[in-house]
């Protein structure tokens, strides 16, 4: 089996609180795993990003903060909402429509856990990290930092 060293990868963006950033957050992750050389994790990763800015815009306040990043060993997704609510993974019923969305997360993830702060709270989650291949970062060096910003609606 072959190591990649390359170091960590991170990406950042900061999602206005419309449903429509939902699907960006999703691209997001799907581009960066796909450069770092991770593809292999997107289908998780977008899962878990789309559940945890579902409930972010659902149950919190404010604009959302995604942070991904990705190590050798793991993937740390992070999802930051303005809002006091804390997640709880409750049982949906046979036919609910909703309800399932942390247990989606639980069953993905090897771990996750809530920070709660005076204004607000980061919902994270670690899952394996997959490489199909090395990627160098730009200039050479082991490690990049990448951040996107999705643009206001004009209306």
């Amino acid at each position: 089996m072959t190591r990649y060293t390359r170091g960590a990868w991170a990406v950042t963006a900061s999602l206005p609180a419309r449903p429509q950033v939902v699907r960006h957050a999703r691209r997001i992750a799907r581009t960066a795993l796909e450069a770092w050389g991770a593809g292999e994790s997107s289908y998780a990763a977008e899962t878990v990003v789309s559940e945890l800015v579902t409930n972010a815009l659902l149950y919190g306040r404010g604009p959302v903060d995604l942070a991904i990043a990705l190590t050798d060993e793991i993937l740390r997704i992070s999802v930051t909402d303005c809002g006091p609510a804390l997640p709880l993974a409750r049982s949906a019923g046979p036919d609910a429509q909703s309800g399932r969305g942390l247990q989606i997360v639980e069953s993905l993830a090897l771990s996750w856990e809530v920070l709660a702060r005076p204004d607000g709270k980061t919902v994270s989650c670690v899952l394996p990290a997959v490489r199909s291949r090395p990627v160098a970062a730009p200039g050479g060096t082991a490690a990049a930092v990448v951040s996107h910003a999705v643009p206001e609606e004009r209306g």
